[in-house]
Parts: C-alpha cells; structure tokens; sequence
C-alpha cells in the first residue's frame, strides 16, 4: 500500500510539474509575441530615423536662416520650420522608442556639409541655397513617406507617415512659392 501512495503521489509529481512546464513554455510565447509585435520592419526603421534626422537638420538649417537672412519671408518660414520640425522630431523619437530602435541619430555628413556651406553664404545667396536645401530635403521625404503609407507593414509607422505628411507638402509648397520671389 505504501508503495502504491508513493507511486501515485510521483506521479502526481510529475503531472504537475509537466503542467507547469507547459504553463510556463505558453507564458513566454505571449511575451515573445508581444515583443515581436512591437520591432519595426527595416523600411519603418529607416523611415523613422532619416525622418528624425532629416528633421533635426530642418532645424539647424533653419536657425541659420533666422541669423543669416535679411528677407523676412525667408525668416517667418524658417521660424516655422524650427516649431514644425522641432515637434516632428520630437514626435519621431517617441515613434523609435515605441518601436524598440535604440540607435541614437546624428546629422548626415551630407546634411552637415549642407549646413557648413549654407553658414558661408550671405544676403540673397543665402535665400537661394537654404530654400533649395528645404525643396530637396522635403522631396525626399515626401517621398519616403508615401513609400510607408504605401507599404502598411507597420501600421502605426503608416498612420504617422499619414498624418504628417500635410504639414511636409505645405512647407514644400510654401518653399517653392518663396523660391519664385528670390531674385
């Protein structure tokens, strides 16, 4: 009799501990799952850190505009290309740390070399250069943008590629219609 309790109780034992073990294997599939569902794809990655840097750029470009420029268009655009472009970028950090993307971002040495040529113009050159800089920079990333909301892989970067890409067409409108009044 005893041997028989002994056994039954070892297997018990051994049910509950198979039981647990399967628990246990199901808990850390929901978190793995959950933590999968939350890394960006590569295009979602390289939409959210071009659009952060390409923003911080707009803003230091923009700063120069304001020190630089005499033309007052050109200094209320570039007042509202640091508001804009602040909060984008601000908003573009949330969306990395929403997104698990730990990089930090620095300016492109192409963005750099822009901002240190654009430092050595004056007057109506200067004008000239730094809303060529916005046309370009804002092409691009409309263009990137269309290509996330096309893309839909991740439907969070998409909705954002979305909702800002408004703002992105007005600025570039507005800086082609202040590029036909610079002489």
């Amino acid at each position: 009799m005893l041997n028989q309790t002994t056994m039954s109780r070892s297997t018990y034992l051994f049910i509950c501990l198979a039981l647990l073990g399967m628990l246990q294997a199901c808990q850390s599939n929901r978190k793995a799952a959950n933590y999968n569902d939350k890394q960006a794809d590569d295009n979602s990655v390289n939409f959210i850190k071009n659009g952060e840097e390409s923003s911080i750029a707009s803003v230091k470009a923009s700063g120069l505009a304001i020190a630089n420029s005499k033309n007052q268009k050109v200094i209320q655009f570039a007042k509202l290309m640091i508001d804009d472009h602040t909060m984008l970028a601000d908003d573009f950090r949330k969306l990395r740390s929403d997104n698990s993307i730990t990089d930090s971002i620095a300016i492109t040495p192409i963005h750099e070399q822009q901002i240190k040529d654009l430092d050595l113009k004056k007057a109506g050159t200067f004008d000239k250069a730094y809303i060529q800089i916005v046309i370009e920079d804002h092409t691009d990333q409309i263009a990137l943008y269309k290509t996330v909301i096309e893309d839909k892989k991740n439907v969070e970067v998409a909705d954002f590629a979305k909702k800002m890409l408004p703002s992105l067409q007005a600025h570039l409108d507005t800086a082609k219609l202040i590029n036909t009044t610079l002489k």
